[in-house]
């Protein structure tokens, strides 16, 4: 599942380098001119920013920020006074990460009424940032409603933050709305599949926790799309399971889906086992027998070497059989047929005989499980290099059986 203090950390790298960088640019020329200016600024408070403004330059930004305080305490400040010391302590306190002065100094700010335009956004804008920093969610989404406002629109490093702050206080009926827009900004924008790929896993967790099945389906499925992994694969069947009813084809399908992909773990080894020699794919068996016992997700006991050594005579009577079996199958009108050899080549690996034997059943029909053969269709002319073939398989597979259709659309999205 999604960790927010990870996120959270990689979210603010991204969205804080900006808004600083731009307050630093702005303010420094103010301050050069403070002492320039014909009206406004007293002598005193002047030569205490001008020395602010050196410590700073040469780095020394607690200096700096101990000067302008000390121009502060020079009473009254005129509203030029006041523009340039605030927004040189700003910039100071950013660069110093005095995180709190930072708020003190850009509400200060606020207060005056004397910002507005494009000044207002950045100051909001840092407020937002600010607050989610120091972990205040709730005053970051209250500054992050008014940048929104003052701008008109949310950017997408607004959605993302916003999003975030709503996950982090588990208001996860308001962050699915706001993660779904800002999965689509970022992915107008260009962002990097990392980043969205967070923000799916984060959409996953807000329509778990509002138990809105179909919607988290439909984002395990983007998550395959953007950032396959383990832990996403495990999630992803784990709701086919509930909603095939543990459809032995659907599942396989999303089996040889995981193990091309390299997702499999745990009890995926032994299940896939299972449903193959139900399905009567018993080089399939082997194969996850082998692998499951070699990474350890396998007890190498009694009962599954015997099993192993079951799939493996299954192996040898396919092959014994297998030119009877195609003379038969070909003499024969309908599908069925077919299809039990279709599925013997492709328990063999070979995807090209499999692939024939497939069409010509196919083409037949009056086949039990059109959707399965379909599938197998499609994976056997993917594993021969030849998936932009496959598409049309899997959607035919998908139209025989809706509880298949889920499954189809992974596989076409992932490899055609």
């Amino acid at each position: 599942m999604f960790k927010m203090p990870k996120f959270r950390a990689s979210v603010l790298v991204t969205v804080l380098a900006i808004p600083l960088a731009g307050i630093a640019a702005a303010t420094l020329p103010v301050v050069a001119n403070a002492q320039a200016q014909a009206g406004g600024w007293r002598k005193e408070v002047a030569d205490k920013v001008k020395s602010a403004q050196d410590a700073g330059q040469k780095g020394n930004f607690n200096e700096a920020i101990r000067l302008l305080k000390e121009a502060k305490a020079k009473g009254s400040l005129s509203p030029q006074e006041e523009q340039g010391v605030n927004e040189l302590l700003i910039w100071a306190a950013s660069s110093a990460k005095d995180q709190k002065l930072v708020l003190q100094t850009v509400d200060e700010r606020l207060a005056t009424g004397r910002v507005t335009g494009a000044d207002l956004v950045r100051k909001l804008r840092l407020k937002a940032m600010t607050h989610y920093a120091l972990s205040d969610y709730r005053n970051a989404i209250a500054a992050l409603d008014k940048l929104i406002a003052a701008q008109g629109s949310a950017t997408t490093d607004d959605l993302i933050m916003l999003g975030n702050a709503q996950i982090a206080l588990r208001d996860f009926r308001a962050a699915a709305p706001t993660l779904e827009k800002a999965v689509a900004a970022s992915e107008k924008a260009g962002k990097p599949s990392s980043t969205i790929g967070k923000l799916l896993e984060a959409l996953n967790s807000a329509y778990y926790e509002t138990k809105n099945d179909a919607k988290r389906v439909q984002t395990l499925h983007r998550l395959m799309a953007v950032a396959p992994k383990s832990s996403v694969f495990k999630q992803v069947v784990s709701a086919y399971e509930m909603e095939s009813n543990k459809d032995p084809v659907v599942m396989i399908n999303l089996y040889r889906l995981g193990a091309s992909r390299g997702l499999l773990s745990g009890d995926h080894y032994a299940k896939y086992a299972e449903a193959a020699l139900d399905l009567s794919s018993p080089g399939e068996a082997v194969t996850m027998l082998e692998k499951g016992m070699a990474g350890g997700a396998i007890k190498k006991d009694d009962r599954n070497n015997r099993l192993l050594a079951d799939a493996r005579l299954q192996v040898d009577r396919v092959k014994a059989t297998l030119a009877q079996q195609e003379a038969e199958a070909k003499a024969i009108a309908t599908g069925e047929p077919e299809a039990k050899l279709a599925t013997a080549y492709f328990t063999l690996k070979n995807y090209g005989k499999a692939t024939e034997a497939a069409k010509r059943g196919v083409n037949k029909g009056k086949l039990k499980r059109p959707d399965d053969l379909n599938m197998l269709l499609g994976i056997a002319l993917v594993e021969g290099n030849k998936a932009p073939e496959a598409k049309n398989a899997f959607k035919a597979a998908a139209a025989a059986n809706e509880k298949m259709r889920g499954v189809a659309d992974l596989w076409s999205t992932l490899s055609t």
